[in-house]
């Protein structure tokens, strides 16, 4: 095999995370302002507030108690600030009142040395003290929505037009949808670019207009967002943020992300937004509050070293990695999860460690993957059957022990319960994790354990007419690699060509660790009389993308198998099998099978796209409430009805757009409920197998 070094360099990318903040008498934020100084103002319903060492404090309590409707940065550092029909004057610490006007202030503009007032009823233009006016107009079109000034141009935006002022008289003209070729819908918020072209959002999403006759909205540029657009603020390097109602979408070069609750900003609705020039923060105001999304350069190896101290944080319960469960979305209120699949994850997680290992030499690397063989060898023992592996164990104390559960068993040989209905899931993990560790990390009293337990599971599933067989002398349901089902029996055609994987792998990992040639003697059996590999050569079953849990078994048995396989026919045809899975499944953009497939493959076909997924992978790995449907830009599939499935999204949103789930889980789900998290081996398996096979270099 042609192993692909280094590949793709590890640069410094940008890397974000969410900040909330506290001391708000009133979390529904109306406006937000940033000033030259980096002074973060928020009008409240119930007032102003101020940002200070990350919490907010009100300003001027007793004398601005009402809902604030705008505010602007005026010369010398002063703030105006609107409530109700009063325009307020802040510079420092005081406070003064500037002027009353005749209707409802909704919003105000500093440009040409003046000061623009919109109020429900009138456009204002007075002097920079709001004493001398030199523009006093009533609106037409119904009550005033929006302003935008600059040095060249102003416009108003009412209910029904789009308004300028016109002449020496300071006359209005009015466009109208009906009578121009502005789009439909009615406007919501105006500004003006560097360049001076307007940016309406409306309530059928972003609008470009050159202040002549062309419009530019989604239907000729897809990057511009089709949701209603609220507020559109820049900063200095060229990317534009969208309030809208599906979060912040923040477009930079050519290219729309979205910043979504609740992983994000508080509520989809976003009011306002401020940012910084350079771009390395934004603040979203909404009904539930404000946050700060925070943008710093980072490496990959960095990540994984956050990623590192993460797991050992909040994922590992008595050697076993797992996702945790928790109350609410606070970290520290929860507990690592007792799950079905403990040794599979456990499994992964010993992987990438010995991958990493292998890579660094990092001793700190090693006792973490021993740690979790340790807990995977528990495992093969305390069932008291040989050969047969619990689910899972729980000890006194844990969640659920003693409750009656019938799939769970008091062990013989430990103080503990273990849980059975082992499946083919758990084998898979045990062989890759256990297969992996032997060959890169192992010392030969580790080696001769890894033996014992690996040969027994072998011997149980080939005594047992390759099956697991549970306590109960009964079959468990899905661990079946026998020849008898998978080649004859339909009921088993989803699993025909993934469980022929599987079984080659277990066969060659076992005479791999034990040179015993009874294993070869089996391996060379499935492989002409049984026709496992003619199997396994379509084992992919073309789904509409609903069943993930065997993609995720697919790619860790093929891995497996390829390590060691050495016969080039047999290879190929488990590459055709490769190929022919990962060319359905690219599309999700998943790094794991990226890797894989490029480590085994030599190519790079999407490579890029699979680095690209473990830039977007948050720190921030909690299942969060996501509703993503929301959106207007998505593309819907419709093939999952063949299968009496939900319709679900034709393209994976980005990982940072969505919930992160295991590999096993599905990337089109557009929507998502909130509860628990994952662990970082979603992030630390491709990378260190990256890492391991060239794929990924560090500087």
């Amino acid at each position: 095999m042609e192993n692909i070094a280094g590949t793709y360099k590890s640069n410094k990318f940008i890397s974000r995370e969410k900040k909330l903040f506290t001391g708000l008498a009133c979390e529904k934020v109306n406006k937000l302002l940033l000033d030259a100084d980096g002074r973060l103002f928020a009008g409240t319903a119930q007032g102003l507030f101020t940002l200070k060492n990350e919490a907010f404090t009100p300003l001027f309590a007793n004398r601005l108690k009402g809902g604030i409707s705008a505010l602007a940065a005026l010369p010398e550092g002063t703030v105006a600030a609107a409530s109700g029909n009063d325009i307020y004057f802040i510079k420092g610490s005081s406070l003064k009142k500037a002027r009353t006007f005749e209707s409802e202030i909704v919003d105000i503009a500093y440009a040409r040395e003046h000061v623009w007032v919109l109020t429900k009823q009138k456009l204002i233009c007075s002097d920079a003290e709001l004493k001398n006016d030199i523009t006093d107009n009533f609106l037409e079109g119904g009550e005033g929505v929006a302003l935008a000034v600059d040095e060249n141009n102003m416009y108003a935006a009412t209910e029904s037009y789009l308004s300028l002022i016109h002449g020496k008289r300071n006359e209005w003209k009015n466009i109208m949808p009906g009578f121009s070729n502005m789009p439909e819908g009615k406007i919501l918020s105006l500004a003006f670019d560097s360049l001076g072209y307007l940016r309406a959002g409306t309530e059928n999403g972003a609008v470009i207009y050159d202040n002549a006759s062309c419009w530019i909205d989604s239907s000729c540029v897809a990057a511009l967002p089709k949701n209603p657009v609220y507020k559109t603020v820049f900063d200095a390097c060229g990317g534009v943020y969208f309030a809208t109602n599906a979060g912040v979408a923040y477009l930079k070069n050519g290219r729309t992300k979205y910043f979504s609750a609740d992983r994000w900003v508080p509520d989809n609705k976003i009011n306002d937004i401020a940012v910084a020039p350079d771009g390395s923060v934004f603040y979203a105001a909404t009904d539930k509050g404000v946050s700060a999304v925070v943008s710093t350069y980072i490496t990959l190896a960095r990540k994984a070293e956050i990623f590192d101290d993460r797991i050992e944080k909040y994922h590992i319960r008595r050697g076993f990695t797992a996702s945790r469960s928790i109350n609410g979305y606070d970290m520290n209120n929860g507990c690592v999860d007792i799950s079905d699949n403990d040794g599979l994850w456990t499994g992964c997680y010993v992987a990438s460690q010995s991958f990493r290992y292998a890579c660094t030499g990092s001793k700190e690397a090693l006792e973490k993957a021993r740690r979790g063989m340790k807990a995977m060898l528990l495992l093969t023992k305390v069932t008291g059957i040989p050969g047969f592996t619990a689910r899972a164990v729980r000890y006194k104390g844990d969640e659920g022990y003693g409750n009656g559960d019938k799939e769970w068993h008091l062990s013989p040989v430990e103080n503990c319960e273990w849980k059975g209905e082992t499946s083919s899931d758990e084998m898979t993990g045990h062989y890759f994790g256990f297969s992996i560790y032997y060959d890169l990390c192992a010392n030969e009293k580790e080696k001769k354990e890894i033996r014992k337990a690996l040969c027994a599971i072998t011997d149980h599933i080939v005594e047992n007419n390759y099956r697991l067989v549970d306590v109960d002398g009964k079959p468990t349901t899905w661990a079946c690699w026998a020849p008898d089902a998978l080649n004859y029996d339909e009921r088993w055609f989803a699993e025909r060509g993934v469980n022929s994987l599987e079984l080659l792998g277990f066969l060659k990992v076992s005479y791999h660790i034990s040179q015993n040639e009874k294993y070869k003697k089996l391996y060379d059996e499935f492989v002409t009389r049984h026709r496992y590999p003619l199997n396994l050569m379509h084992h992919k079953v073309k789904d509409a993308h609903t069943c993930h849990i065997d993609d995720n078994l697919a790619f860790l048995a093929t891995l497996t198998l390829l390590r060691l396989e050495e016969n080039e026919t047999l290879r190929s045809m488990v590459m055709c099998a490769l190929e022919d899975h990962w060319q359905y499944e690219r599309t999700e953009r998943q790094p794991l099978f990226c890797v894989i497939h490029a480590a085994m493959t030599g190519r790079d076909d999407d490579i890029g796209e699979g680095l690209a997924s473990l830039r977007e992978i948050p720190f921030d790995l909690i299942h969060y409430k996501a509703e993503n449907s929301l959106r207007r830009d998505l593309i819907w599939d419709t093939e999952q009805e063949e299968w009496y499935e939900e319709p679900q999204l034709k393209y994976a949103l980005p990982y940072d757009e969505r919930n992160v789930h295991r590999p096993d889980g599905s990337a089109f789900r557009a929507d998502s409920a909130a509860g628990g998290a994952a662990d970082p081996t979603i992030f630390l398996l491709p990378y260190w197998i990256g890492r391991y096979y060239g794929i990924i270099a560090e500087d």
